[in-house]
């Protein structure tokens, strides 16, 4: 069994009721639950899910309990981790984006994301799409 890293789609998708991907993020983190694998976040994916909810303080607690009651561990970037998330930059990515998917490799992880671009980049960055995201 391995970990699988959110990217901030995912989350904002499983969060936000309104999302068009709402009920399959939430189909897919109630089978990796399940499945007792341990969700982690990057803690810059972290602040980014945090930028509409940061909005109003109801919300932004709603959130962050919301994150908490579903197990998430939030990660700290390390200098290497930093540095790769510069290298796939150059895959046409978001540095944000970038930081998921180099979390994901130093964690041996998958990582659950519904963006395209990221989904092109796995390759290069040696990491698999979690199951269930298909």
């Amino acid at each position: 069994m391995t970990d699988c890293v959110l990217d901030t789609d995912v989350v904002i998708a499983a969060l936000d009721r309104s999302d068009a991907h709402h009920d399959a993020a939430a189909q897919a983190l109630r089978g990796l639950i399940g499945d007792g694998v341990p969700l982690l976040l990057s803690l810059v994916n972290y602040a980014e899910t945090l930028v509409r909810p940061s909005r109003d303080e109801g919300t932004l607690r709603a959130a962050i309990a919301a994150m908490e009651a579903l197990g998430i561990g939030l990660v700290a970037p390390t200098p290497s981790i930093a540095r790769e998330a510069a290298r796939l930059r150059g895959t046409n990515i978001s540095l944000a984006d970038g930081f998921a998917l180099a979390t994901a490799r130093a964690h041996g992880a998958w990582i659950a994301t519904y963006d395209q671009r990221v989904r092109r980049s796995l390759e290069q960055a040696g990491v698999e799409l979690a199951p269930g995201l298909d």
